[in-house]
């Protein structure tokens, strides 16, 4: 294969595709806007911790998914999460989680879960254009061009792969000239059904050694009726979190989110604080540290169809990601960048 690609979004979905087309030959280019890599399963450290604050942990169920994560890229720093996921209800009580989700095995890396698209990037020698925003998409002549606000970032491109949240596709479509307006219609049509969650992360950082409730790894709110939708134990991850000092999780459920989305970040973290105190015992130690991030779109709800979405293969466009597949989970995301390189390469 000797075609010249460009995909928009260095999200799994994004380095997935790209890793598989460049083991066919391709040219890859990779533009991200920011400068991480991974999208959402996302990993940061701070005063010598390091820690999950988007995807909290992967789970591996198809065959595909599992020759990459464990044969094909590099498996040191690997490490599987130990304790399971209980359940609390609108009240705070928390009771034991379902068997059967337990005890598949749940998964992160010593360095954080976006150590995956790191080593994508590096196994595949991918080109990552990163703090890139591309803001329109150019055709002419049977080719792609994208560019920034400030002008052409890359041209001269036999397709292009959006993997951007559907809000953020629309954009670039609607951008773009060129595309017929019936083709047009229809891949708005069929994005503007996807509807996201937003969702607060927050991070708790405490001197000692703190538990979680019932020693669990994590909790989830099972109800959907308390301000707090999850809180995991980043300790229960190798490598985290030094000795002597307890880290936590806790996102705030989508409605709480929705409606706090604007507030500060000294707010947000004082109601997470209040909110977690009673799961984490009660009588508290003064933090050492807090962070949060707000995901705008965090998780999907519901999905776009990607057979309605073929159709823009006539002018070499594609789409890949958690858009396709109605909620945020990281060998999904994978699945679809595979699922997008196979039908380029014409499988």
């Amino acid at each position: 294969m000797s075609k010249r690609i460009a995909i928009i979004g260095a999200g799994l979905s994004g380095l997935a595709a790209a890793y598989r087309l460049v083991s066919s030959g391709a040219e890859v280019r990779v533009f991200e806007k920011s400068k991480g890599l991974s999208g959402r399963a996302a990993s940061r450290s701070k005063n010598g911790c390091r820690y999950d604050h988007g995807a909290n942990y992967f789970k591996v169920s198809s065959n595909e998914v599992a020759r990459l994560l464990f044969q094909s890229l590099p498996t040191d720093g690997l490490c599987r999460i130990v304790g399971d996921v209980d359940t609390f209800d609108e009240s705070g009580v928390v009771t034991a989680g379902d068997p059967g989700q337990n005890a598949g095995a749940k998964w992160s890396y010593r360095d954080g879960i976006n150590t995956i698209g790191k080593r994508l990037v590096a196994a595949a020698g991918l080109e990552v254009v990163r703090d890139t925003l591309i803001t329109k998409l150019i055709r002419c002549g049977g080719k792609w061009s994208l560019a920034t606000a400030g002008g052409i970032a890359g041209e001269g491109f036999d397709e292009v792969i959006l993997t951007p949240p559907a809000p953020q596709t629309i954009l670039l479509l609607e951008s773009c000239q060129e595309i017929a307006s019936d083709l047009k219609a229809g891949l708005l049509a069929e994005l503007g059904r996807v509807r996201y969650h937003p969702q607060f992360t927050v991070v708790l950082n405490f001197p000692g050694t703190l538990p979680l409730s019932r020693g669990a790894f994590a909790l989830i709110n099972s109800d959907r009726g308390h301000d707090i939708a999850w809180i995991s134990h980043e300790n229960k991850k190798p490598g985290h979190v030094p000795a002597g000092e307890s880290l936590f999780i806790v996102q705030m459920s989508p409605y709480w989110t929705e409606h706090h989305y604007e507030s500060p970040s000294e707010e947000v973290i004082a109601t997470a604080l209040e909110k977690a105190t009673p799961f984490l015992g009660g009588d508290l130690p003064p933090l050492n540290w807090s962070d949060s991030q707000r995901w705008r779109y965090a998780h999907p709800f519901t999905a776009a169809d990607p057979g309605k979405m073929r159709p823009a293969a006539a002018v070499g466009l594609y789409f890949a990601g958690d858009t396709f597949i109605g909620k945020g989970r990281v060998p999904g995301a994978i699945e679809t960048g595979f699922a997008v390189a196979q039908e380029i390469r014409g499988e």
